[in-house]
Parts: structure tokens; C-alpha cells; sequence
């Protein structure tokens, strides 16, 4: 059966699948995000579970959680623990972060819990630089499959872990599929391919590429020269369960992979979204053209909301630490907050811009490791 646009191979169905978190805890939840009105375990259940609340939940979540792996090296245990329960401890209790496989476990796990038909799936982080061919890792990374709309199997990809140039709002599960990331500067496009090296051929001698795999591909304008474009990462439809992400979550903070990916070993790696200040959005709106884009679909012909001050239609930036560099990432523009040198002024920084607080005594655990700064 040749697969239709916005839906799983062979017209597949997403059942309602009870969620590992509990009225309270989505409730929680939602109080934690700002998701506006009073929602409490008695009400939860009257929750509207459409494609235009989700994008909200999924704006909000970026918004409120770091992106982030500071227990891989401020913590005695140096791991990051994915367990539902710990995540909800962590987030939504304490108001930390984690990386791609704690953030849409978590997300995951809330929208089930609100009424929402959705699994996980799994994707290979592409470690090259733009506009070069892809450099795959294995399944690293973690995205889920949404299916909104009641009575309906149309299907859309969304990614709630807010790292790197993340997704700000569902994509319609389409080849050629394309959304606004932060701002009009940034665009993410669903593209269905197979790999060169593959060894499956849509039949005998073709010379297309076999379609069995997705890439998210992301472009960004520039001020001064033409627009760069690269790959995030490739995924593919099936589901991917708990033992799955677990096996390669420990690869990953125990150094295991180092070799082909040290990015988390070596380094405290943070990022987090922010709204734009309806002065930001002002100076935004007067550069950007929106006419040809205001009446196309948002969530996959690339079109732009028009700014209403809604959720919906206020643009983000980014925060983003690095080694010892904090810098603010607002469309095409890019500046340095702060530079620090040693653990003190990190975890001060962590703490002021990303609501994380390290206590002094943890510095220890960091010690005689990769990205240790000096240390008192």
C-alpha cells in the first residue's frame, strides 16, 4: 500500500494508550509549563486535545525545561536517569532539565495522560556541519508521532527537547513538509529518502532511493549571504519502547560512544527558549515579509502566523552555554552574555539563566573531568 500523505505506512492507527503519570501529575505538569487557565486532577479530563493546543504544550514545554546534561558531571551517580518517575522529579518538581530522551519521555507521558494518541520513535543525531553530506550516529535521539485530530489517523512529528536549532511546533508527517522554527529565519522541512550505502532498492536496478527513512532538515537566512542548510537527524516510523532508549542513554553518559560523539562527555551542555519581547517582535515584524506566508498552512506549508500575541504567533530565541561561553541567539543575530572561567561563575550562570541550581559541595563531582572548569 503506497503511503499517503500525513499518514504511518499502511494507514497505521495510533490507540489512546494509558500514560505512566497520574491526574496530579499532568496537572502539575501543565502549572509548571504557564498552559493557560486552572487545571487540576479533576479537570484534566475536559482537556481539548487538538493539533492547535498541542503546538502550545509543545512551545510552552521548550520554553520552561533546559535542554541540558549537568547530572552527567555535577552528580556522584555522573549518570542521566530517564525514568518517568525520576523525570517528573526532575522537571516538573524541581524545575531542571534533561536531554532528548528525558524531555519527550516526559512529554510523551503528559499528553498521553491529557488524551492524546501518540508513541515514540527514535533518530540518528547527523554530526556533520551545513551544507555537507551526513554523518549519522546510531539511534540517539528520541521523536514522537502525534495523531491530534479525533477520528483521524493524519499523523505529525514533534520534537519537545528544545536542544539546538529544535523545533518550535508540530510537522505534518508529509515528505516535503516545512515549518517555521523560531523565527521567519529558521525553517525545518521534513524530507523522505533512503541512504546511499543502503542495501533495499524500490526495485530491481533503480536508481532512486529506497524510502524507509525521514530527515529533518533545517535551514537558517542570513543578513550577509545565502541561507546555510543541514541535516538535524534521520528517523524512522517504528516505535521505540523504554529498554530501547535506556540502552543508548547509558552509552551515552558513561562515555561509551565517546569516540564517535563526545559532545555531552566533554562538555555541560545547556540551551533553553525564550519569547520575544513585544519590542523584539516589533523590530522582527518590520524585516519580515509575510504575505506570501500568512494564508499557508503553519504546520507544513511553511506558513507564519500572524502576530496576534498569542503563544501561537510570538517568536523565540535561544539561550545556548558552550565550554565557557554563554551566548543569546535571536533570528540571525547572535551575542555573548557572559564568558566564565572557572565552576563558581558556571553553575552562577546556570542558575541565573537557566533556573539551575548546583550547590557548591556537588563541584566535586566535576573534578578531573572533561569539562571541568577551575574549581575552588
Amino acid at each position: 500500500m503506497q503511503q499517503q500523505n500525513g499518514q504511518l505506512r499502511n494507514g497505521l492507527w495510533i490507540k489512546l494508550v494509558p500514560s505512566l503519570y497520574d491526574k496530579n501529575q499532568v496537572s502539575n505538569w501543565l502549572s509548571r509549563i504557564k498552559y493557560p487557565g486552572s487545571w487540576s486532577a479533576d479537570n484534566v479530563e475536559n482537556f481539548e486535545t487538538n493539533l492547535e493546543n498541542l503546538s502550545i504544550l509543545q512551545r510552552l514545554q521548550i520554553v520552561t525545561f533546559a535542554f541540558e546534561n549537568t547530572a552527567m558531571h555535577y552528580t556522584r551517580h555522573h549518570s542521566m536517569d530517564i525514568s518517568p518517575p525520576a523525570l517528573y522529579q526532575r522537571l516538573v518538581v524541581e524545575g531542571k532539565g534533561s536531554y532528548c530522551f528525558g524531555m519527550n519521555t516526559l512529554f510523551l507521558q503528559m499528553i498521553r495522560a491529557l488524551g492524546y494518541r501518540a508513541y515514540s520513535g527514535s533518530g540518528r543525531i547527523n554530526t556533520a556541519s551545513p551544507d555537507s553530506p551526513p554523518n549519522f550516529l546510531s539511534f540517539v535521539h528520541e521523536v514522537l508521532f502525534v495523531q491530534p485530530i479525533e477520528g483521524s489517523n493524519i499523523t505529525y512529528v514533534v520534537d519537545a527537547s528544545g536542544g539546538g536549532s529544535c523545533m518550535t511546533r508540530p510537522i505534518l508527517f508529509k515528505d516535503g513538509a516545512k515549518v517555521m522554527g523560531a523565527t521567519p529565519s529558521e525553517w525545518h522541512t521534513l524530507v523522505k529518502t533512503g541512504r546511499l550505502e543502503s542495501s533495499l532498492e524500490c526495485s530491481p536496478n533503480s536508481t532512486e532511493p529506497a524510502g524507509v527513512e525521514w530527515r529533518l532538515v533545517v535551514s537558517h537566512g542570513s543578513d550577509s549571504g545565502p541561507a546555510t542548510t543541514r541535516i538535524l537527524y534521520s528517523f524512522i516510523e517504528d516505535e521505540f519502547f523504554t529498554m530501547d532508549y535506556e540502552c543508548s542513554n547509558i552509552g551515552i553518559y558513561t562515555g561509551a560512544w565517546a569516540e564517535k560523539e563526545s559532545l555531552f562527555t566533554d562538555n555541560i551542555v545547556c540551551a533553553l527558549c525564550f519569547w520575544l519581547s513585544d519590542e523584539e517582535m516589533e523590530v522582527k515584524l518590520a524585516k519580515t515579509i509575510m504575505p506570501e506566508t500568512a494564508k499557508c498552512d503553519v504546520y507544513s506549508a511553511g506558513g507564519v502566523p500572524q502576530w496576534d500575541h498569542s503563544l501561537m504567533s510570538r517568536y523565540l530565541g535561544r539561550l545556548g552555554l558552550h565550554k565557557n561561553e554563554l551566548r543569546r541567539h535571536v533570528g540571525t543575530r547572535s551575542e555573548t552574555l557572559k564568558v566564565f572561567h572557572t565552576e563558581l561563575e558556571r553553575i552562577a550562570v546556570l542558575r541565573e539563566f537557566f533556573r539551575i541550581d548546583i550547590i557548591q559541595a556537588d563541584l566535586e563531582y566535576i573534578r578531573g573531568r572533561a569539562p571541568a572548569l577551575e574549581l575552588p
